[in-house]
């Protein structure tokens, strides 16, 4: 069933799109047979990172006239969705690393963009990009100095991003006409920095989100872009979008991916497991059922909103207007409350595996374990609800007056 909605979703997409799923598909059987050698080394083993390149995975939502695939960012996110199927550190890799590799080539001048995608090895960024050292100004470009933290992806990186906030000599921030601070995003070839190869937890263990160190590096300004706002080069929807709606927006079909995944798991388990008492196999045990059923339906509506969100602000920005501030609110909703949704789904296939769901190598077990540390993401805190209320909740105020 859930490989017939993502055809259906293909079916009313593009062609582009139609083709990457099947690429995916394609090497799912790879992935899912490398997973565990995956949560083992902590990184995405060669094999896969060879077969996702092999497949233009990194680049297909980068333009084509920059080599890439070209995908919407509603197509790319169900990518994802189909990757984090298949392993979730695979989706979430692929994800962190994809979207800021796309998305910072819209915002460079387009001179510094092409010379990026065609140096030896290609561009495939990864980083932590939010702002979090001051960089000293000198010359045409600033100094970088600091330590920074989940580089998702990062092994298989070429470039590696840094947040930081432009400063003077004195090492104070410079601020804007308004009186704020100018963060961006510095852009540096990996070989510049010091990977700590550190990433070692229980969940999504297999991302390669490391610590890094970059150690006083000048990057010239035209390898930078804003964090926030700033105007693109380019017109696709990526950036016609702007990263304030698209920042986090990523990651919402990871744990899709990751919720549809157990759901499948323990609709398999539960087909023929026993438990004292029943009478029937759990999987036709109305107490399982009935709570099945809850549960995918509301996998289904998240889903759909999700979705309907992304393609409805691409629609509106090919007809020639913008992302508003509803629209940002209504992605940091719908960004909060999927990720409580899903945690709860991926829960109740917990609980119905049971024994099955326990061993270190079960593949729900570690569906388990990624998705409580994907709930533990900034751009995904439950403070998104109080923010995306501020927005919404006038708009029903002055409806009901």
């Amino acid at each position: 069933m859930t490989e017939t909605l993502t055809r259906e979703a293909a079916a009313v997409g593009s062609d582009r799109l139609a083709d990457y799923l099947d690429r995916v598909r394609s090497i799912t059987p790879l992935i899912r047979s490398e997973a565990q050698a995956i949560e083992r080394d902590r990184t995405v083993t060669k094999p896969v990172a060879d077969a996702l390149f092999e497949n233009g995975i990194f680049h297909m939502l980068v333009p084509t006239d920059l080599g890439g695939g070209g995908l919407l960012p509603s197509e790319g996110m169900r990518v994802y969705e189909e990757l984090s199927k298949a392993d979730a550190s695979v989706g979430w890799s692929v994800m962190a690393s994809s979207w800021a590799t796309a998305m910072v080539l819209g915002y460079l001048e387009p001179e510094a963009a092409r010379e990026l995608v065609n140096q030896p090895g290609g561009f495939v960024l990864a980083g932590q990009l939010l702002p979090r050292y001051p960089a000293v100004q000198t010359g045409d470009g600033f100094i970088v100095d600091g330590e920074f933290s989940f580089a998702s992806g990062s092994d298989h990186a070429t470039w590696i991003g840094a947040g930081i906030l432009l400063a003077g000599e004195d090492g104070k921030p410079v601020l804007d006409e308004n009186g704020n601070p100018k963060p961006r995003v510095a852009l540096l070839p990996k070989d510049q920095v010091e990977l700590k190869n550190n990433w070692d937890v229980w969940g999504l263990a297999g991302t390669g989100s490391h610590d890094y160190r970059i150690t006083k590096k000048f990057v010239p300004m035209r390898y930078s872009i804003p964090t926030f706002g700033g105007t693109a080069y380019r017109p696709e929807p990526m950036y016609q979008l702007g990263n304030e709606l698209l920042g986090g927006l990523c990651h919402a079909p990871v744990v899709l991916g990751i919720a549809t995944r157990a759901l499948e798991l323990v609709a398999a388990m539960s087909a023929n497991k026993v438990r004292p008492n029943y009478g029937v196999p759990v999987g036709q045990a109305d107490i399982f059922r009935i709570d099945f059923a809850r549960h995918e339906a509301t996998l289904q509506a998240a889903r759909l909103y999700c979705y309907d969100l992304i393609e409805s602000a691409e629609a509106k920005v090919a007809a020639g207007g913008s992302a508003t501030a509803e629209d940002i609110a209504r992605v940091q909703q719908m960004l909060a409350w999927i990720h409580e949704v899903t945690d709860d789904m991926v829960s109740f296939a917990h609980k119905w595996g049971g024994s099955r769901s326990i061993a270190s190598t079960s593949e729900l077990g570690r569906y388990v374990r990624d998705m409580r540390v994907a709930t533990q993401h900034l751009l995904v805190d439950p403070k998104g609800l109080v923010d995306a209320a501020a927005v919404l909740l006038p708009i029903y105020e002055k409806a009901g007056a």
